[in-house]
């Protein structure tokens, strides 16, 4: 009648502590939370619903809709940072990021990203999404020139 029914755990309730510290520290090693991190890109507007219907009213615009957590968005900054200096003219390259702007990408219909929509003088040209190239998107910008505008 000495025997005892206890769960195992009490018994070894040291190792059940170590398990849990140590499941607590890969959590906090392993798992933080990546921030978004606005792109400081010389010559590229970070745009916010307030100024975006400025910022694409007169001329083209490149606008590209992101987000900090999308890996394939943080491999576009730095060709986006290549390609400024080098774009025609008169055309100008934008960033939206969607997590702080979810009503433009809502008004704008944008469900993957990046997305690149392009404006001519305040109306949608065209769109193109994925990562594109500086050769991509210096064609994309020369094209803009002589666009008109997409009906939507």
């Amino acid at each position: 009648m000495g025997s005892c029914t206890v769960c195992p755990f009490v018994k070894y309730w040291y190792l059940v502590v170590a398990v849990f510290v140590v499941v607590w520290l890969w959590s906090r090693m392993f798992n933080t939370p990546k921030q978004a991190v606005q792109p400081e890109i010389t010559g590229v507007e970070n745009l916010t619903e307030d100024s975006f219907t400025a910022a694409i009213a007169s001329g083209p615009v490149l606008v590209d809709f992101w987000a900090g957590w999308c890996g394939p968005c943080r491999r576009q900054m730095p060709i986006i940072a290549e390609t400024v200096a080098d774009l025609p003219e008169g055309v100008r390259i934008a960033k939206v990021n969607v997590d702080e702007q979810k009503a433009l990408a809502k008004r704008y219909q944008i469900s993957g990203i990046p997305a690149w929509v392009l404006f001519k003088d305040g109306k949608e040209v065209k769109r193109v999404s994925g990562v594109q190239s500086k050769e991509n998107l210096l064609a994309l910008a020369a094209s803009m020139k002589d666009a008109a505008p997409a009906k939507r």
